[in-house]
C-alpha cells in the first residue's frame, strides 16, 4: 500500500485520526480493539492523544514483521499486540467499547478478511465501529491495476458506499455515517503529480479518484 511522507501523514492525521478521536472520546476507561494494527501507529496515537490514559487498547495484526515491530515499539505504553486470525476475531462477544480498522494512513501489508458482522459481534451494546477503506465502484482493467500498483495503490475493495451502508446495517449497527475522504486524498496525489508524470489514470481517467476510486470513513453504533 501507499507509503505516505511525514508531511502527508500529518495532513491525513488531522482529518482522519482526529475524527476517530472525536467519535470515540472520551477514550478513558474504554476497551478498544485496533484491527489490522500494522506497526501500532493508530494504537499509539490514540493513547498519546489522551492525557493520562487509563483504558485498554489491543491491536491485532496478521503480518509477523509488523506485529514484531509494534511489540518492540510499545515500551511501557498501555497497549497489547497479538497475532490476528484471517477470518475471526479471537475474543468473545460484547468485549469491546470500540473497534477501529484504519486502512488509509497506516495500511497493513496483509489485511484480514473479517466482515462487519464479526466486527460487530465483539462490540458491547452501544459500542462504536469505525473503519476506513479504499474502494472501487467499477471493474478496473488489469493494465490500469498494474499502473496503480506501481504507485503503491495495490489494494482496492470492490464495493460502493451503499454496499458498506448495507453491510453495516445488516451487522446490527445504527447511526451509520459514511464520509467521503477522497478530496483530501486527491489533493495529496495532485501535489505528488507536480514532480512526476505517472498519475494520469489516478487523477484524470474514468478510473480516477472521485470517479471510480474513493477513500471512505465509515462509522456506526451497535444496537
Amino acid at each position: 500500500m501507499t507509503q505516505w511522507s511525514e508531511e502527508e501523514i500529518e495532513k491525513l492525521s488531522g482529518v482522519i485520526l482526529e475524527k476517530i478521536y472525536e467519535d470515540l472520546k472520551p477514550l478513558n476507561e474504554k476497551k478498544i480493539l485496533v484491527l489490522c494494527s500494522g506497526e501500532g501507529d493508530v494504537a499509539f496515537w490514540l493513547i498519546e492523544r489522551t492525557k493520562d490514559f487509563i483504558g485498554e487498547v489491543i491491536g491485532l495484526e496478521l503480518e509477523d514483521k509488523c506485529l514484531k515491530r509494534s511489540i518492540e515499539r510499545k515500551k511501557d505504553m498501555k497497549v497489547e499486540f497479538h497475532k490476528a486470525e484471517k477470518y475471526k476475531i479471537p475474543y468473545p462477544d460484547n468485549e469491546f467499547d470500540a473497534l477501529i480498522s484504519e486502512f488509509i494512513i497506516f495500511p497493513t501489508p496483509t489485511p484480514t478478511e473479517i466482515g462487519q458482522s464479526e466486527m460487530a459481534r465483539v462490540l458491547k451494546k452501544g459500542g462504536k465501529l469505525i473503519l476506513t477503506d479504499v474502494i472501487t465502484t467499477k471493474k478496473i482493467p488489469d493494465h490500469i491495476r498494474d499502473e496503480f500498483r506501481l504507485l503503491g495503490l495495490d489494494y482496492l475493495c470492490e464495493a460502493t458506499k451503499d454496499d458498506f451502508k448495507e453491510w453495516i446495517t445488516q451487522a446490527g449497527l445504527r447511526n451509520i455515517e459514511i464520509v467521503d475522504l477522497t478530496p483530501t486524498i486527491r489533493s495529496i496525489w495532485e501535489e505528488r503529480s507536480r514532480s512526476m508524470e505517472d498519475y494520469h489514470y489516478l487523477l484524470d481517467s474514468e478510473y480516477a479518484l472521485g470517479k471510480a476510486i474513493f477513500y471512505i470513513y465509515v462509522g456506526g453504533e451497535k444496537l
